[in-house]
């Protein structure tokens, strides 16, 4: 019997450590909608419609890690187990997702056009 893959959920402490130790090669994919996104997000992050998502499954190389969050943490779980299934490696579902990220006091958030 095979044992079936599994993506990891992790929280803000976790997150942000893996951001900052693997910029160079992590994918950080935001799942919520496009005027959120554009209303702030987790710097480096890119938003991805869903026929994005797609093209990433099939191009992306698989050995990348992949950390993916959406509003609350529950539809990122999802995704998550869909690139698991498309045979990636790394892949983790950022747990209370962005609203719960951009409480953090120092958890930095990006604002597209915003001076600084």
């Amino acid at each position: 019997m095979r044992v079936r893959a599994a993506f990891k959920r992790i929280g803000i402490g976790e997150a942000r450590n893996l951001i900052e130790g693997r910029e160079c090669e992590l994918l950080i994919l935001d799942v919520r909608d496009q005027r959120s996104y554009a209303g702030g997000h987790i710097p480096a992050a890119r938003w991805v419609s869903d026929k994005e998502v797609y093209e990433l499954l099939t191009s992306h190389p698989k050995q990348h890690p992949v950390l993916i969050y959406c509003y609350h943490g529950n539809a990122s779980q999802t995704y998550a187990q869909t690139f698991v299934d498309f045979g990636f490696e790394d892949v983790f579902s950022l747990d209370g997702g962005f609203e719960l990220w951009r409480t953090v006091e120092g958890a930095p958030v990006a604002i597209p056009g915003a001076q600084s």
